[in-house]
């Protein structure tokens, strides 16, 4: 129960915690309806497994990984703007009832969290200790769990945001929408400057 409760509380926390794939995840369930919105929030499922056992390999055959994390980070931070113009250029009136799933949702949101140096720093510090703590089971289940609880939190987020923004006309809910462009701004930056920090 340790593990379980341990990784829940990560998963939750880091779910509600603001960030460029939970932006992106109600971005997408606001502006293309929750089935998408639901696609998008399954992006750990498919990194964090790579993810993890690239960091067990950098564990036990390097001892910098700072070039690594200052690439994914720059690499990072190109592709949030990118994001962010592609938001802003979106359609100025959108209705918040119009649900339409596109796979591409889960495509875009997995490419964003390859490139979040996030995942990278979170399983090479505490993931990797809590997975070396334990059993094997233990090891499974704290990984299933963390991300289990990431997904359902972050997509949790996004419905509640949609719910809120059906309150608005379609013109206003299109500001909103576009106004998700500025976090990813930010985020972007945030990405170019640690990259650029770390080489100080």
């Amino acid at each position: 129960m340790y593990f379980v409760f341990a990784a829940l509380t990560f998963g939750v926390a880091s779910g509600v915690k603001p960030g460029p794939l939970g932006v992106f995840v109600i971005h997408q369930t606001m502006s293309k309806g929750i089935k998408s919105g639901f696609l998008a929030s399954l992006a750990p499922i498919v990194t964090d497994g790579p993810i993890i056992l690239l960091v067990l390999l950098f564990t036990f055959q390097l001892n910098d990984i700072e070039w690594f994390i200052s690439a994914i980070s720059a690499f990072g931070a190109i592709y949030l703007a990118y994001l962010a113009y592609k938001i802003v250029k979106g359609p100025s009136v959108v209705d918040p009832t119009d649900s339409k799933i596109e796979a591409s949702s889960l495509v875009t949101a997995v490419k964003i969290n390859i490139l979040n140096p996030g995942p990278y720093i979170f399983w090479f510090t505490i993931g990797s200790s809590y997975i070396f703590m334990g059993t094997e089971v233990d090891a499974i289940v704290f990984v299933f769990c963390a991300i289990f609880s990431l997904c359902a939190t972050k997509f949790s987020v996004a419905v509640m945001m949609k719910k809120l923004g059906e309150q608005f006309n379609p013109r206003v809910y299109s500001i909103v929408l576009k106004s998700l462009a500025a976090p990813l701004l930010v985020f972007s930056a945030q990405l170019l400057v640690a990259s650029i920090s770390i080489w100080r």
